[in-house]
This record gives C-alpha cells, structure tokens and sequence, in this order.
C-alpha cells in the first residue's frame, strides 16, 4: 500500500495526504473521455493538536478538478471529518481547497494565474 501513496504525493497537490488518506481510485470513461476519481478522506489528525475532539464521521464529498493526468481529466472527492468536542458540539475545521470564483484547486488556479496571467481561461477545468 506504500506505493500508492507514493504514487498519490506525487500526482495530487503538495501536502494533500499530509490531512487526508487517499480512500478509492476509479477510472471512468466518458464521451471518449477519460475521467480519474481520487476519493480522500480527511485523516484523523485533531485541528490545532486538541485533545477534546472525537471522530464523527464525514461531510458530504466535496469534488473539484485538479491538474490533468496525461490527458485525463482528475476529479478529486475530498471528505472532510466531522469532529464532536466534549459536550457534543460539532466542531468544523478551515481548509481552503477550492479557488474562489474558480472550480479547481487553489494550486492550479495560482498556476493558470502564473501561466496565462489574466487572461481568460476556457480550458476543461473552470
């Protein structure tokens, strides 16, 4: 299983699996198109190292595109963990994942920016 988890840090964004444990990898073909969903659930590791906080399952996924793999469109299914602190409450942590006003990971939007400047883009991703 290591090398799986080798072959994800290499093909998701920097430091994804340091909070989430890669879950299913499915290949779906499309219209012609080739179509990689990455399921990731949120790891156990506590918000800011609390030890008040338990596991309570997940959030609905969240999808959003990433950087294409060899032509094939990558969609990642990120689960965040739903945490209850001692008198029951429901705890939810920040995570920025998504670009605002985009719908692709912060890592590739800073890419485009960086790549196309401001110009539009109108690729598969947004």
């Amino acid at each position: 299983m290591e090398q799986y988890r080798l072959l994800a840090e290499c093909l998701l964004p920097e430091h994804m699996l340091d909070w989430f444990e890669l879950a299913n990898v499915h290949v779906e073909i499309k219209d012609d198109t080739k179509l990689v969903h990455i399921y990731l659930d949120e790891n156990e590791l506590t918000p800011d190292g609390r030890t008040d906080l338990r596991p309570n399952g997940f959030t609905r996924e969240s999808v959003f595109h990433d950087f294409p793999i060899r032509g094939h469109e990558v969609l990642l299914h990120v689960r965040r963990r739903r945490w209850l602190d001692e008198g029951n409450h429901n705890v939810m942590t920040e995570c920025k994942f998504i670009q605002e006003s985009t719908r692709c990971s912060t890592e590739l939007a800073a890419f485009l920016k960086q790549a196309f400047g401001d110009a539009p883009y109108n690729g598969p991703f947004i």
